[in-house]
């Protein structure tokens, strides 16, 4: 996915006013050397009239939603995935409902382009969570990050019961 394709989901979340950030291999890539990912995640802050504004936007570029989960809920979807009309960008948006998943996206800095991403501290937990061997190299890569906050990701960490595997990630990173 090229840099300017990720500028213009960006733009798609700011025309909506909707606060995001890009998590997932995209997140890291933006903080490590890039490696290919096939899809664009991203997790937002969105009340109902924040997700309509935000599917109108996708609609108006030529995204339409191909998936979603929870939309019968009150607070909306938990998940939905929008793919471009020639189905090679596919955008798949989480919104945040945990403290942890509001923290990412307050926590979220701008890149070079302008587009928020998740910080490496939070990918890694994130990456942890997900616990997929895919994000192997990531964590690896993310943990040998300098000046990182070991306390932030050592409070989300236990609060979501990855402590023990970040302690292992850690000895091996030092390996």
């Amino acid at each position: 996915m090229s840099g300017s394709a990720l500028a213009r989901i960006a733009n798609l979340f700011a025309s909506a006013e909707v606060e995001y950030a890009v998590i997932g291999a995209h997140g890291v890539n933006a903080w490590l050397e890039p490696r290919f990912t096939a899809d664009i995640d991203v997790t937002v802050r969105v009340d109902p009239p924040a997700l309509l504004r935000l599917r109108r936007a996708f609609a108006e570029a030529g995204y339409e939603p191909t998936v979603e989960h929870g939309g019968q809920l009150p607070s909306g979807p938990d998940f939905v995935r929008f793919a471009s009309a020639d189905r090679l960008t596919i955008v798949e948006i989480q919104a945040a409902k945990t403290a942890l998943q509001h923290e990412v996206v307050r926590r979220a800095r701008a890149s070079s382009e302008g587009i928020r991403v998740a910080t490496p501290e939070d990918l890694i937990v994130l990456k942890l969570i997900a616990d997929r061997p895919k994000d192997r190299q990531d964590l690896l890569g993310l943990v040998a990050l300098p000046d990182l906050d070991w306390e932030h990701v050592e409070r989300w960490a236990a609060e979501w019961d990855v402590a023990e595997p970040l302690a292992a990630l850690r000895r091996d990173a030092s390996r």
